[in-house]
């Protein structure tokens, strides 16, 4: 009996071992799919087919496709081979491709960096491959590079992309390629894009504090995407406490906000203010 337990527990494991091997051959990669269009889901599922002008996501791309954004001189100006390898058909691996002199060929995540694209992906809520028990991916999120670090391929001589922080609201330019909405990219996954992220954006700036009866408007300099509260304090170097709901900031790039502050005249002969972010 003990020994007829004893064998039926070790083929079990064989069975379990073996299952983990082909899960782990199945993951041996760091991207959620091989190719950008990939069957029966990929990115296309989300973001429409590579040779398509539109995306589900609302992204319209200049001059019929994405392909010609990303390849025509006008626009991305990007060279074949640092998105292609030989006879992939417009439809791109996403970790290789053939590379340039001296530029080594990481497909698609040459610009789109791949531990970024999976924590936004996690962020915004999108579990089916990266942040599912069952996703190849775990439920761990990743360590992606800060949005200032230049991707693999930002700022080399085989593509116009040069700028993650997309600090300039220009068309056709840092990562403006797509119907000059001026968003760019989330290249580190924290759901926080180009200038609204700290680490291009900086910190907050108040621009004035303005008396309006009884009342104080607060107006300070900050970036789209962000969420802010306002909070006070009576003594410059004292304890502040929040006087303001969340706010969140619209547009993109660095826009210009405000807060009234009802009621706190007269009785308070000094009122100090300061803008903190809220996670």
């Amino acid at each position: 009996m003990n020994k007829r337990t004893s064998t039926t527990a070790n083929r079990l494991t064989l069975v379990l071992g073996a299952s983990l091997l082909a899960l782990a051959a199945a993951c041996n990669t760091s991207q959620a799919y091989e190719r950008y269009n990939s069957n029966p889901v990929g990115c296309q599922t989300c973001h429409g087919s590579f040779t398509d002008n539109t995306s589900p996501q609302g992204t319209v791309f200049p001059n019929d496709d994405k392909h010609y954004m990303h390849r025509n001189n006008s626009y991305m100006a990007t060279a074949c081979d640092l998105c292609h390898t030989d006879g992939d058909n417009d439809n791109p691996f996403i970790g290789s491709s053939n590379g340039t002199t001296g530029v080594t060929g990481l497909g698609c995540s040459g610009c789109h960096v791949g531990s970024g694209l999976r924590r936004h992906h996690t962020a915004t809520g999108t579990t089916a491959c990266y942040g599912s028990a069952t996703g190849c991916h775990g439920i761990v999120p990743e360590t992606a590079p800060p949005e200032n670090v230049f991707p693999p391929y930002y700022g080399t001589a085989d593509t116009r992309c040069n700028n993650p922080g997309n600090t300039a609201q220009v068309a056709n330019t840092n990562e403006n390629w797509s119907g000059s909405d001026f968003i760019g990219l989330d290249n580190d996954g924290n759901n926080l894009y180009d200038v609204a992220d700290f680490a291009i954006g900086g910190r907050y700036r108040i621009l004035s504090t303005t008396k309006e009866g009884n009342n104080v408007r607060v107006t300070w300099q900050t970036a789209g995407g962000r969420k802010d509260a306002i909070q006070a304090s009576d003594v410059v170097n004292g304890v502040y406490s929040k006087i303001s709901p969340t706010i969140t900031n619209a547009g993109v790039g660095v826009v210009t906000t405000n807060y009234v502050d009802v009621g706190t005249l007269p009785g308070k002969p000094k009122r100090f203010y300061r803008v903190v972010n809220v996670p």
